[in-house]
């Protein structure tokens, strides 16, 4: 049961707080206590506490390690500390050339008060089935790089994430850092919500290749259908060596919903999550199809 003080505010349960200047320090803190949790941008851990739907004994707060922060590039990739917010992402120069999908999911995202305080790490570490990140960093074919005390591997955003609220990511490791693969190649986002600032009812990201007039290689992935957002590999296949067409898309679209049992929810039927996710995909495809041909 939560607590609401005289004041009105619903009030945590009392916990330990840690702020370590380094990720060694920040892991050793995370192992002594099993119950732990990280504090990155608190959008979605602050309000579990006050509810008390989370009631870690300690929080580590990752905000003064400095490593986590900035974005960054070089010839083949472009990487996104974890702590770096979402506005920053919304108005970096660098996203918005290479990677133009993030860029414009960064910039509808929630409202300014919530991009500027949420991280790009916490919103992938959550795996919140509502977020639209993770489906963005699997058609992107990113990699998540996660420091274990010792060493820091990178998992494949393909693997990662395993089901709502779990992931790869072990209680006591961090996540550093986000590598997207740079390319001349089409990306886009699209998303249904009921109202701006919503969760999206349904999102999609499509990543395209295109080679003398055929799709080369795509890539895409959305949200909405399940407890984690889902490649779509039978989409992907279908437009392989296709000629791109309005026809071609929309049986995409419907190729993406195959074999998945959909049902209803508070916030929609399953007829309107199948209908929000065919147009979604769809658009995200035809959209990243006309940015492939404008870069080659």
């Amino acid at each position: 049961m939560y607590q609401i003080c005289k004041c009105g505010l619903l009030l945590p349960r009392n916990f330990d707080y840690y702020a370590p200047a380094s990720l060694k320090e920040a892991v050793a803190v995370l192992k002594k206590h099993s119950d732990a949790r990280i504090l990155a941008g608190g959008q979605s851990l602050l309000p579990m506490m006050k509810l008390r739907l989370a009631s870690p004994e300690a929080i580590v707060d990752i905000s003064r390690i400095k490593e986590l922060r900035g974005i960054r590039q070089d010839k083949d990739k472009v990487l996104l500390g974890a702590m770096t917010t979402i506005s920053e992402i919304a108005i970096s120069e660098v996203v918005k050339s290479e990677l133009p999908a993030l860029f414009e999911a960064a910039s509808a995202i929630a409202d300014p008060q919530v991009r500027n305080m949420g991280t790009i790490g916490g919103n992938i570490a959550n795996a919140d089935p509502g977020n639209d990140m993770p489906a963005i960093a699997i058609a992107y074919g990113a990699g998540i790089e996660i420091f274990d005390g010792k060493i820091t591997r990178n998992e494949s955003a393909d693997t990662f994430f395993v089901d709502a609220y779990t992931t790869k990511a072990a209680q006591h490791e961090i996540i550093t850092s986000l590598v997207f693969p740079k390319g001349m190649r089409g990306s886009a986002y699209a998303r249904v919500n009921r109202r701006i600032g919503d969760y999206a009812l349904a999102s999609a990201c499509a990543v395209i290749e295109v080679s003398g007039g055929r799709i080369t290689e795509a890539r895409i992935a959305f949200n909405g259908a399940a407890q984690k957002a889902i490649r779509a590999e039978a989409s992907e296949r279908r437009l392989v060596d296709s000629k791109p067409s309005t026809d071609a898309f929309d049986k995409a679209a419907q190729d993406a919903l195959k074999g998945l049992e959909i049902e209803d929810s508070f916030y929609a039927s399953a007829s309107v999550k199948k209908a929000a996710i065919r147009h979604v995909v769809a658009e995200a495809v035809e959209n990243a199809y006309r940015r492939a041909k404008v870069v080659r």
